[in-house]
């Protein structure tokens, strides 16, 4: 549940100019949701096969999120629509409908016990576009899913979770079924099944800085993958009108038949926000694979990604995100480059 961690998301407030607020239907239920839709155009250049481009004009996804307060038991039930080709997001290997169902039991000194299905606490951005500073994400490559393997970063999945929170600093530990959406979704046992730990902390350094570290390993006992690690880390620092934040990932999944695919990823971000209804965000991300899986050659595909975003809030509710995106890398034997054009219309409430 990387969205409700006050802390290690403080940042992420200034990500748009427009807000969320609950509506309420009585003391026990409230709604809020969002409706994300997209143009783009893109052009790459391949060394081996030439020239390729596309447009799209796409309805990523709309989610209404239900709310239950029960006090000290609340609940979350995320109902979602989610174009995961045009977004490259994730629905944690789930049907589109039901993204997060869980219920949380708060004591009083700042603990929280969730179970159900619910996000991965781990990464710098976040999953949905009200959370991001610009439309694309980091890390997501086309030329990478090719190759068919978990990304650097978890997903999340189904099981319970502890969390402590105060002013300055956060905790969460998470016992899964899979977080990694390689396709498995049983809490061990006999034959091919998994089972996964997260767990992660954040503090508070000062007023401007938050320092985070995470990790998540999986048992994955499928067809490929013994064991999947991921390390994750980042700041924000926060000063007057600028955001800035760095992170680096590092992931590793042991292969059942012998030897080890290792990837690393990372990301530099500064935001800033020039009046109080728009603001503008430069980013680089980084990320490469080495593959030692059979079949695959020693594969080593990654990309350098550089991208500037203009966020412009035309109301409390209604947003324009653009973005340019130039993408330089490598599908193991072919090169490219590659350009996105992308204008997002977005509409919290």
């Amino acid at each position: 549940m990387k969205n409700k961690i006050a802390l290690a998301s403080a940042a992420l407030i200034a990500a748009s100019s427009v807000s969320q607020a609950e509506i309420v239907i009585n003391d026990f239920l409230s709604f809020e949701g969002f409706v994300d839709m997209s143009y783009t155009h893109t052009d790459g250049k391949f060394k081996n096969i030439g020239r390729a481009s596309d447009n799209s004009f796409a309805v990523d996804q709309v989610e209404i999120t239900w709310l239950f307060d029960f006090d000290p038991v609340t609940a979350q039930i995320d109902l979602t629509y989610l174009n995961g080709d045009e977004t490259g997001e994730t629905t944690m290997g789930y049907d589109d409908f039901i993204e997060q169902a869980f219920v949380s039991y708060h004591i009083d000194d700042g603990s929280t016990i969730n179970a159900g299905r619910f996000y991965s606490m781990l990464g710098f951005e976040a999953f949905k576009a009200p959370g991001l500073y610009q439309y694309s994400t980091a890390y997501q490559n086309a030329a990478l899913d090719f190759f068919d393997v978990p990304g650097f970063l978890p997903d999340g999945g189904q099981g319970v979770q502890y969390t402590y929170n105060d002013d300055t600093v956060f905790f969460g530990v998470s016992l899964l079924d899979s977080t990694y959406n390689i396709n498995q979704s049983r809490l061990g046992g006999s034959g091919t099944s998994s089972y996964a730990f997260e767990v992660a902390g954040a503090v508070m350094l000062s007023d401007e800085l938050t320092f985070f570290l995470g990790g998540a390993y999986e048992d994955a006992d499928n067809f490929l993958y013994d064991d999947l690690y991921t390390l994750n880390t980042y700041v924000t620092y926060e000063t007057g009108a600028w955001v800035f934040a760095g992170e680096l990932n590092y992931f590793r999944a042991d292969i059942d038949a012998g030897g080890k695919d290792k990837g690393w990823s990372g990301l530099l971000m500064a935001n800033f926000a020039y009046s109080e209804e728009a603001s503008v965000t430069g980013r680089y991300s980084y990320q490469r694979y080495d593959f030692d899986s059979a079949g695959l050659g020693n594969a080593k595909p990654g990309f350098h990604k550089w991208t500037l975003a203009h966020t412009y809030a035309f109301t409390d509710n209604l947003a324009l995100i653009t973005e340019y995106s130039h993408v330089r890398g490598n599908s193991d034997a072919d090169k490219y480059r590659e350009h996105l054009f992308a204008a997002e219309l977005l509409f919290t409430f």
